[in-house]
């Protein structure tokens, strides 16, 4: 499958996203076009992501290890071998998974002269890091994924921002979100992991959890999928079993456990929405989060309720089958749909 970048990205494997030039400059956010680019390539090839996942983490192996203008030099000898390519007489295939190995050496070879001959450097970079925090925010309509530097994999929803350290402390993991993620922790009981939503802190020591903390929902909900975790307060705390979730109230400050549906909790990672029951700022608030459409009601009954399943269906069908089931018509302009009763 050819793209605007002229290159058949289905054939890639680990090693050849990293030596991509494209997509060295989409992961470290230096190119607007590679960005919208690979954020559409990566949304479109869910099957490739634990192949980006790990060429992401090779790039930042070498971000934080060598000085920005090491950085660059290792950058240019990549460069240099992609140039160098295009003249060498062989079968594209090949010449790919050449210059694939050629760049990785050259990435390994800059991470491990670092390592053993500059000691000192190595450590003064990695103390740095240690305190500096990224953000990662994905818009509404999109989902993200990310490896973060102890191996644990964290999935945003639609209009969620991420704040993590490039390097996590010696003593415990931490990590701040605002709206919802899919969270599978690598386990290590010497260093616990901890979420902070706003008052609330999820701390788990190696587990699989959803976390959903949007301001407009007015509270925080954490549901416990495997392992164990404890979400607390300045005055509360709660452990949660599998299947069991925490929903927290920021005005009363009190923590409420219930079971839960663990499609209707976690079924966005795979495109599916799950409503059971669900009053129409939850309906309103799953469909903007997915698809990027804000839905309005204009029909004059403002406390309906609806139940329904969809697995990777389009926002319009969505809102089809939610019309015919209420007697409400739907007019969309731009990103907005608006509802309104039957004439």
């Amino acid at each position: 499958m050819q793209n605007t970048f002229g290159m058949d990205y289905l054939y890639y494997k680990t090693e050849d996203f990293a030596a991509d030039e494209t997509f060295i400059a989409y992961h470290l956010k230096t190119d607007q076009r590679a960005i919208t680019f690979w954020e559409n390539w990566v949304r479109m090839h869910p099957e490739k992501l634990d192949e980006i996942a790990a060429a992401e983490r090779l790039i930042d192996l070498l971000a934080v290890r060598l000085p920005q203008y090491e950085f660059e030099q290792e950058k240019e000898k990549v460069r240099m071998h992609i140039d160098a390519s295009k003249v060498m007489p062989m079968p594209v295939s090949r010449r790919i998974s050449n210059l694939a190995i050629a760049a990785c050496l050259t990435l390994l070879l800059g991470i491990s002269a670092v390592f053993f001959l500059t000691r000192k450097g190595k450590n003064e970079i990695a103390a740095e890091s240690k305190f500096q925090w990224l953000q990662l925010t994905t818009p509404n309509g999109k989902k993200s994924r990310i490896q973060l530097s102890d191996g644990s994999m964290i999935v945003l929803n639609g209009g969620t921002t991420l704040h993590y350290p490039k390097i996590f402390s010696a003593k415990k993991r931490e990590v701040r979100l605002e709206g919802e993620a899919y969270f599978s922790i690598s386990h290590n009981p010497e260093k616990p992991f901890i979420v902070h939503t706003g008052a609330l802190d999820t701390e788990v020591l190696g587990t699989e959890f959803n976390i959903s903390t949007y301001k407009s929902s007015e509270k925080v909900s954490v549901a416990l999928v495997k392992g164990k975790v404890k979400v607390s307060d300045a005055g509360n705390q709660a452990i949660l079993t599998p299947g069991r979730k925490a929903e927290y109230n920021p005005v009363s400050k009190k923590i409420f456990q219930a079971s839960f549906d663990i499609d209707t909790e976690t079924g966005w990672r795979q495109d599916k929405l799950v409503f059971k029951n669900a009053d129409f700022a939850t309906v309103a608030r799953a469909i903007e989060k997915m698809y990027g459409f804000r839905l309005v009601n204009q029909s004059p009954d403002k406390a309906w309720r609806y139940t329904g399943t969809f697995n990777q269906q389009t926002v319009v069908s969505v809102v089809e089958n939610i019309c015919f089931s209420k007697h409400l018509t739907y007019r969309i302009s731009k990103q907005t749909i608006y509802l309104s009763a039957e004439k």
